[in-house]
């Protein structure tokens, strides 16, 4: 039976629709699957990350040494056991204290915010805006001291929380220890056993991998490092309570792309206000300050190896690294979307014909080449 070009565009139509339903069904099963596995694989995945992070160190040791590849790696863990045994011993009983004299003064500052809020209201009043705050600032103490109290008392599961906490990072740091020793001959081995075309699309996920996961975690574990130093350097001159722990969490949203920088001003403002509120001014402009080096001098400077997303990439790789693995998602969502895209920039290649498959390898190196010819021509 010959079809009529009208039968025949609702048959291609209905067939299109079918094709895509299926695709998201596809596509829900398996992100359904990737979702009952993900904290498996993310325990992997946080090794691959500290395997790339500490590979430098290790070539430098295994290079200036005569130690194998085992002994290098196990030298550089116990350098960095004693540099994180000198941070905790130092700085724990620091944050401790911290922490004991926010659960002691949080109905304090509960009370500074209800009376914060209400010199508001009288301010807008006298300005002839009818906004009634009494309720919002009537059930601050109570919301704030019982949100305080309830997280520093609930010491059953701080104790549960570290005790996954520790579980997890021993795990990360076997299964990296031996990624750092074997990792490269299970690589050669496999690639062995590889065609010249997959040879060559495993060296560009290699390549790809060493820059966005080695170059971006570097960059960011650098940068939230100096943003957390000169938070604190900024918060403890001028009296503002808490400064250790507002300066740690500064330093580690620091990295996260986009939202870092908003989500590290809010504790620096709501403490001095409650603190400190004589240098507001000063802290909020230093701190502004602060961002404005850090995002577009240091930050550009650290990540001219990385090559750059398209934001509405961003937000879809930070939102499903959120749904799949909360904050270690986050973390790695750029790593990953940075992989993504540059297998995205080969298929499209390869289907226009202008690489071959062989010739995989090929696009991380002019991919790596234009951002260093762009900051030599900026310099």
């Amino acid at each position: 039976m010959e079809l009529s070009p009208r039968d025949r565009t609702l048959v291609t139509a209905t067939l299109v629709l079918l094709l895509v339903f299926l695709a998201f069904q596809v596509a829900t099963a398996f992100l359904g699957a990737l979702a009952r596995v993900a904290d498996v694989l993310l325990i992997f995945l946080v090794a691959w990350a500290v395997s790339y992070l500490l590979v430098p160190l290790v070539d430098l040791v295994d290079r200036r040494t005569l130690l194998d590849r085992t002994g290098a790696v196990a030298v550089v863990y116990l350098a960095i056991a004693i540099v994180f045994g000198i941070v905790l011993a130092l700085g724990v009983p620091v944050l401790a204290s911290q922490l004991a004299a926010l659960t002691q003064r949080g109905p304090e500052f509960g009370e500074k915010a209800s009376q914060i809020v209400l010199d508001w209201q009288q301010t807008l009043l006298r300005a002839g805006i009818n906004v009634d705050l009494g309720t919002l600032y009537g059930a601050i103490p109570e919301r704030l001291g019982g949100a305080i109290g309830s997280v520093a008392g609930d010491a059953l599961g701080v104790v549960a929380a570290t005790g996954v906490l520790l579980f997890d990072t021993t795990l990360v740091l076997i299964i990296s220890f031996f990624m750092l020793v074997d990792g490269e001959r299970l690589w050669e081995r496999s690639l062995n056993a590889l065609t010249p075309a997959l040879r060559s699309e495993a060296d560009l996920l290699r390549q790809a991998a060493d820059r966005s996961f080695g170059g971006f975690l570097r960059a960011s574990l650098i940068l939230g490092t100096i943003y957390g130093l000169a938070q604190f350097l900024i918060l403890a001159p001028f009296g503002v309570p808490f400064a250790g722990i507002i300066a740690l969490s500064a330093g580690l949203v620091m990295i996260i792309p986009f939202f870092g920088p908003i989500i590290a001003m809010v504790p620096v403002v709501i403490a001095t206000v409650l603190g400190a509120p004589e240098s507001l001014l000063w802290v909020f402009v230093l701190t502004l300050l602060l961002q404005q080096i850090t995002l577009n001098l240091i930050g550009p400077r650290l990540m001219s190896e990385v090559i750059g997303i398209h934001p509405l990439f961003v937000f879809l790789a930070l939102l499903l690294g959120a749904r799949l693995a909360g904050f270690w998602g986050v973390l790695l969502a750029m790593p990953v979307a940075g992989i993504a895209n540059t297998f995205a920039r080969y298929v499209y290649e390869v289907a226009r014909g202008r690489r071959m498959r062989t010739e995989a390898h090929l696009i991380a190196e002019v991919e790596t080449a234009a951002p260093r010819e762009a900051t030599a021509v900026t310099r």
